[in-house]
């Protein structure tokens, strides 16, 4: 589904919070690794602790919150604590088209079957 070991493959993160004009914020960033629930990015910019981001990466949507913020040689490691995984983004896209009557444009890529992952939280 996706890789889970250290990448340097692009991704975008995008934040839960709306710019002042309603749009969502979307910041490009790097996947590194994903395991055990937490997923590690490279971003440009510092995000703040507990805030609620979602990221797109090949055709999975990871959504959790930001556990962890380091400065690196000019970039930032942000940790997140995921709480779900979204994959088959294409298959979800295409079908949310044809409930909604609208004209669906077919990639060459291949689709897959919508999966939902849960992920386990153990409690505090």
């Amino acid at each position: 589904m996706f890789n889970t070991t250290d990448s340097s493959t692009p991704a975008v993160i995008q934040l839960a919070d709306s710019e002042p004009d309603g749009t969502k914020r979307r910041i490009p960033c790097l996947f590194r690794k994903f395991e055990s629930k937490r997923l590690q990015l490279e971003v440009r910019e510092s995000l703040k602790y507990g805030c609620a981001i979602s990221v797109e990466y090949n055709d999975a949507l990871f959504l959790g919150d930001v556990v962890g913020c380091t400065r690196t040689n000019g970039t930032w490691d942000i940790d997140v604590q995921v709480k779900q995984v979204l994959s088959g983004l294409q298959s979800l896209m295409t079908l949310r088209d044809r409930l909604l009557g609208e004209s669906v444009r077919v990639s060459p890529v291949e689709t897959r079957e919508a999966v939902l992952v849960p992920v386990k939280t153990s409690a505090a």
